[in-house]
C-alpha cells in the first residue's frame, strides 16, 4: 500500500512538472515505435507520453504502458497499434484507449475516472476491471472478459451489451454480436504470462524524466 501512495505521488509531481503529458512507458521488448504528430520519436523505459501519441509494436514485440494516475496498466502485445488519448474531468483524468490493431490486455483500478476503449466497431467502458481486446485484420472486435464488467456500445446501431466475467464478446465488422464463454483458446500462453504476471509481488523500477524551472532534465527513479 506504501509504495502505491509513494508512486501515486511520484506520478503526480511529474504530471505537473509535464502538463502535456498523460502516461509513462513502462516496458518494452522488441521493436516498438513511438510517433508523436506523426513524427518518430526516440524513446526509453519511463518515457513520459503525450496525449494522441501512437504505440506499435512489431513481430515478437511487446509494449506497456501507465496513465499518470496510475489508475491503469495498459499492454500491447505483437504486431498492435494504440492511441493513447487522456483529458482532465475535474479532480480525476478520462482515459481513452483506441485498438487500432492487434492485442492489448487493459487492467483498471476501480474508483479511478473515466475509462473507456474504442475499436473501429466499439465502445468499451470500464470501472475497474481486466480484459483483453482484439482487432483483427478481417475488422473484428473481440473482448474477453477476465476480471469484472466491460459495457459494449456497439457504434454502428448504438446497441449496448454488458459481459461479465469469463465471457467473450465478438462484433464483426457490420455491428453484430456474437456472447459466449470464454475458452482457454481465446486468451495465448504469453497472454496469460500477463495476466498471471499483475498478480504477483514482484517489484518494477522505472525512470521518470522531467523538466526543472531552469528547463534541464531529471530522472525520477520509481519503484513499486
Amino acid at each position: 500500500m506504501k509504495r502505491v501512495l509513494i508512486l501515486s505521488l511520484i506520478l503526480l509531481v511529474a504530471s505537473v512538472l509535464l502538463a502535456d503529458s498523460v502516461a509513462i512507458l513502462s516496458a518494452s521488448k522488441g521493436k516498438v515505435d513511438l510517433e508523436r504528430a506523426r513524427k518518430q520519436v526516440k524513446f526509453k523505459k519511463g518515457e513520459l507520453l503525450q496525449n494522441k501519441d501512437v504505440l506499435r509494436t512489431g513481430s515478437e514485440s511487446f509494449a506497456a504502458y501507465k496513465f499518470i494516475d496510475a489508475s491503469s496498466m495498459i499492454k500491447l502485445f505483437s504486431n498492435s497499434v494504440v492511441t493513447i488519448n487522456a483529458s482532465k474531468s475535474g479532480t480525476q483524468l478520462s482515459k481513452k484507449v483506441n485498438v487500432n490493431k492487434g492485442n492489448v490486455l487493459t487492467q483498471v483500478k476501480k474508483g479511478t475516472g473515466a475509462f473507456t476503449v474504442q475499436t473501429p466497431t466499439t465502445v468499451a467502458s470500464v470501472k475497474g476491471t481486466e480484459f483483453m481486446t482484439r482487432v483483427d485484420d478481417d475488422g473484428f472486435s473481440t473482448f474477453i472478459v477476465t476480471d469484472g464488467e466491460v459495457e459494449l456500445r456497439i457504434l454502428d446501431t448504438d446497441e449496448v451489451k454488458n459481459v461479465s466475467k469469463g465471457n467473450t464478446a465478438v462484433i464483426d465488422p457490420d455491428g453484430e454480436v456474437e456472447l459466449r464463454q470464454s475458452s482457454a483458446q481465446d486468451i495465448s500462453e504469453i497472454e496469460q504470462a500477463e495476466l498471471e504476471a499483475n498478480q504477483s509481488s514482484e517489484t518494477n523500477t522505472i525512470l521518470i524524466r522531467v523538466l526543472d524551472k531552469n528547463g534541464n532534465i531529471k530522472h525520477i527513479e520509481v519503484t513499486y
